[in-house]
């Protein structure tokens, strides 16, 4: 997604709606802790799976 916290930051103003721009930061935090995880990525339950760009360095 970016090599740098302003430019994943900047990546993200621009595609979440204004509604939920004061909680998306947490809801990735939690996707990263409880589904996203680096050992075992739960991709079967994931609900942006359709957007993830390592697809390729998981197993699902």
């Amino acid at each position: 997604m970016g090599k740098n916290v302003d430019l994943v930051e900047e990546k993200l103003l621009k595609v979440v709606p204004a509604e939920f721009k004061v909680d998306v930061h947490h809801w990735l935090i939690l996707h990263g802790r409880y589904t996203c995880v680096a050992r075992k990525p739960r991709c079967g339950s994931c609900i942006i799976e359709d957007l993830c760009e390592f697809k390729e360095k998981t197993e699902i």
